[in-house]
């Protein structure tokens, strides 16, 4: 298996391994639960007092953040451990490929670097602490927020309980607001450890290539990237990930005499047809223009899809008016005035 094959499917792993993550949340969040069900259903619903409120939802706030806070500790432990072994492998893996004994980087330099570089999701940037810390003051303000709305509405005990912790309840956002924070903290951290590694090296990888996934769901950020080779003299080098639950990755760009190492490698991909192996250098718009026309119509939309196909464009001439410098996904028009055989098309 090439280098890339074996990185590829590491990558996979670490995908599932980032939901893995974000499910320790429940017994947590369990704990929440039973903390909002007792404090609303103790609640005499004949002396509601604005006084007595305020005094219920500061008790009630203060006992949150203590399984919420219990919760952060675990995924910091979680997070140590893993960018520990991250680092270690992405060293042994390299290493072995070109036959050379790499730097392994420590996890202070993984967390350091993890801390220091900020996560570009899109057009907001977050600090990785303020991500860490994110999900428990967001979820404690939001069921707080959650049972002191359904008192002032006038809601029952029971109604509001339902409302917060029950079925289709606020903190169902929490559960979902605790997966997307783990698996993008683990993509982060498995990035920064490719870094790390890369930059301790930097005598046999001098860049890397940004993958992303074959499908239907990558994003119009992901989709434009994929492919691109970013060199570390370059002065442009971004990262994944690029928005919450990126599964985008990177693999390394060896130096020129370690190329052979790579040979014949491929990569998953998932179209029309199902799950295929293509050539580890085929781009997102490449694969795209191998599949049938409905399939395309439902990554880019019908417009767009029609664009695509018929106005002379090709794909990596496409991948260049999908998105601005920024990353932003450019509308119709937007691309018409940015390409004359757009708006051609257009108009015909």
């Amino acid at each position: 298996m090439p280098l890339n094959d074996e990185l590829l499917a590491h990558h996979i792993s670490t995908v599932k391994h980032g939901a893995e993550v974000g499910n320790t949340v429940k017994p947590y969040l369990d704990a929440m639960k039973a903390i909002v069900r007792k404090s609303v259903a103790g609640f005499d619903s004949d002396k509601r007092t604005r006084a007595r409120l305020e005094k219920l939802l500061e008790k009630l706030a203060k006992d949150l953040e203590v399984p919420a806070g219990e919760y952060r500790k675990e995924l910091i432990k979680q997070l140590r451990e893993f960018a520990r072994y991250e680092a270690r492998y992405q060293a042994d893996t390299i290493g072995g490929w070109v036959n050379v004994d790499l730097v392994t980087p420590t996890v202070e330099q993984v967390w350091a670097a993890a801390k220091f570089e900020p996560l570009k999701l899109a057009s907001s940037p977050i600090d990785f602490d303020s991500l860490i810390n994110s999900w428990g003051n967001d979820e404690v303000s939001r069921l707080v927020m959650g049972v002191k709305s359904g008192f002032v509405e006038g809601l029952t005990t029971r109604q509001i309980i339902k409302n917060v912790v029950g079925d289709g309840g606020l903190a169902d956002i929490s559960q979902r607001n605790a997966m997307a924070n783990g698996r993008t903290l683990v993509m982060h951290l498995a990035n920064e450890a490719r870094f790390a590694t890369y930059q301790e090296n930097d005598d046999v990888v001098i860049g890397y290539t940004w993958v992303s996934t074959l499908d239907s769901r990558t994003s119009d950020i992901c989709r434009s990237r994929d492919g691109q080779v970013y060199l570390f003299k370059d002065k442009n080098q971004p990262k994944p990930p690029a928005h919450y639950n990126c599964r985008s990755t990177t693999a390394p760009k060896l130096s020129p005499e370690f190329d052979i190492f790579d040979q014949g490698a491929t990569r998953a991909s998932k179209g029309a047809d199902g799950g295929k192996q293509v050539a580890a250098d085929t781009t997102y718009y490449d694969w795209l223009r191998r599949q049938p026309a409905s399939y395309q119509d439902e990554v880019l939309g019908k417009t767009k899809g029609m664009i695509f196909r018929n106005s002379g464009i090709d794909a990596e001439e496409f991948r260049k008016l999908s998105v601005d410098n920024l990353g932003r996904p450019l509308a119709i028009d937007e691309m018409a005035a940015a390409d004359k055989r757009v708006a051609e098309y257009l108009r015909g």
